[in-house]
């Protein structure tokens, strides 16, 4: 009976340290549980952060295009300015190269006059001060 006795203790003893292992056991997987629920959370909030910077890049993505568009019609503009402003240049050039001529035409004619008026006067002519008729060929 003794060793019926001491049997019973062994297996009780047993069975205790076995429940002592299963408890241990519970624990760390109810640890391993909450640790897979956290992970399982953060997840979660990842995914919904990354979601919003998605639609957040998309967002800047459509507005630098709609910028690179309108800075791209801007700098056609200017190209499109610079030509003007060469072309005007070159019209003002021309038009003060056409009034530079034109004054020298002009002096030349003043000074036709004025040798034609002092000959006429040398020669007791009428003196004409009209000296648009030598533009006119008259």
């Amino acid at each position: 009976m003794i060793e019926k006795l001491l049997e019973l203790q062994d297996a009780l003893l047993q069975s205790q340290e076995r429940n002592i292992t299963l408890s241990a056991q519970i624990r760390e997987l109810d640890r391993q549980v909450r640790d897979t629920e956290d992970l399982r959370i953060t997840h979660d909030n990842q995914s919904q952060l990354l979601a919003d910077k998605s639609r957040e890049n998309k967002y800047l993505h459509q507005e630098l295009s709609r910028m690179s568009s309108m800075l791209a019609a801007r700098l056609q503009e200017g190209e499109e300015l610079r030509s003007n402003i060469s072309e005007l240049q070159h019209q003002l050039k021309s038009s003060q190269s056409d009034r530079d001529l034109l004054a020298i035409m002009l002096t030349d004619a003043e000074n036709a006059a004025r040798q034609s008026s002092g000959k006429l006067e040398a020669s007791g002519g009428k003196k004409d001060s009209n000296w648009t008729k030598y533009l006119k060929g008259k």
